[in-house]
């Protein structure tokens, strides 16, 4: 079926009465309850239960009812979704999403036994695609609202934004989907759970001055294009706010950097020489990482490496240094690696067995089985 856009510029060159036949097969497409608030940007008829909530973007999102049908698109969705996972009163009303890798499906298999009945979307579903899942609302990250997001609300289908890709953003966040759901509750819960993980270290590396904190230099292994790269976060991405929170002085900010992951090359990272280094894969096993830095030459001579101060960023199925609610267990493994004298104690096995009972309610078994053999990283 052809995209949105081109139904509507080929509508547009027929006659009236065939513009409508078109108008009305996708109206076919939509739930009812979407239907009977009306199209575009009508404020829709409200049940005695109906409710308003206010997404990232601060837009008004008027629902006649808890969505029972949600449906998780867009970019990097899979932030979304395991967001969304927080919420056991959602497992059941998630039936469509677009799978993204990262193992997600394996963990999300393990905390939800109805999740391999969930529609896949893809990562590029059109608004035609998601409309057939009839879904009562669309939760996406900003990045698509601008497009696919503004598609689906011209047809009549519910968006709602979120980020959850900073530290503050994850409060909010949280919250809007607790109002989503109707479970504030469990939101303030999960907010309260993340700020005394962070106070914790906060009150531990608040009190260091400059001086006391390491240069560290976070880098992202990629071989996308074929070549092996090196790249830097953004001053604004998670990875950095992570190094900061931890102790750490993140020696590449102040450096002109892109929109996403800047390539650097080692003549860069060898003038930065840092005290630490700490090195993502996300689809490159450290095994195989490893080898290729011992056997190097020049990796030998910096100065983290020699004093044995680099190490591979640790995960489960995930990694643990990007804007997925594992972002608390990699903050604690960030400030136990750069100030181990103030956290001797830290067991990571143990933190992991505890996140993932507070914020999934798995454990026993399922933990045992599905997320502690997949460890990996410098624990």
């Amino acid at each position: 079926m052809a995209g949105w856009s081109g139904l509507v510029a080929s509508v547009a060159r027929k006659p009236a009465f065939l513009a409508l036949c078109a108008a009305c097969a996708l109206l076919a497409l939509l739930p009812s309850r979407v239907l009977a608030g009306g199209m575009g940007s009508a404020s829709p008829v409200l049940s005695e239960s109906g409710f308003v909530l206010t997404d990232a973007r601060g837009k008004e999102i008027r629902l006649a009812d808890t969505p029972r049908r949600i449906v998780i698109t867009g970019k990097a969705s899979f932030m979304v979704l395991d967001a969304v996972y927080l919420f056991p009163e959602a497992w059941p009303r998630v039936i469509g999403l677009g799978r993204e890798g990262q193992g997600m499906d394996a963990f999300l298999s393990a905390v939800d036994p109805g999740y391999a009945s969930k529609t896949t979307l893809g990562r590029e579903a059109g608004p035609e695609q998601i409309a057939a899942a009839k879904p009562d609302v669309v939760l996406m990250k900003k990045a698509s609202t601008e497009n696919l997001g503004r598609s689906l609300e011209e047809i009549g289908i519910p968006v709602v934004c979120v980020d959850f890709e900073t530290p503050l953003q994850y409060e909010r966040d949280l919250a809007i989907i607790g109002r989503l759901l109707r479970q504030e509750e469990r939101a303030k819960e999960l907010s309260g759970l993340i700020r005394g993980i962070v106070s914790g270290i906060d009150a531990k590396v608040s009190a260091l001055d400059d001086a006391a904190k390491p240069r560290v230099l976070l880098l992202y292994y990629s071989t996308r294009d074929g070549s092996v790269a090196y790249n830097v976060p953004p001053t604004s991405w998670m990875q950095t706010l992570l190094v900061e929170m931890a102790g750490g002085h993140p020696i590449w900010k102040g450096v002109e950097l892109g929109q996403g992951w800047t390539k650097v090359g080692f003549e860069q990272i060898a003038a930065w020489d840092p005290d630490q280094i700490f090195i993502v894969s996300y689809f490159t096993g450290y095994d195989t990482l490893e080898k290729e830095l011992q056997a190097d030459e020049r990796w030998k001579a910096l100065r983290a490496v020699r004093s044995k101060h680099l190490w591979f960023f640790p995960g489960d199925l995930i990694s643990w240094d990007q804007p997925d609610p594992r972002w608390v267990l990699g903050l604690a493994w960030l400030a136990t690696k750069i100030h181990p004298a103030l956290f001797p104690d830290n067991d990571m096995k143990a933190e992991a067995r505890t996140f993932f009972k507070n914020f999934y309610g798995i454990e026993g078994e399922a933990v045992e089985k599905t997320i502690l053999p997949a460890l990996h990283g410098d624990l």
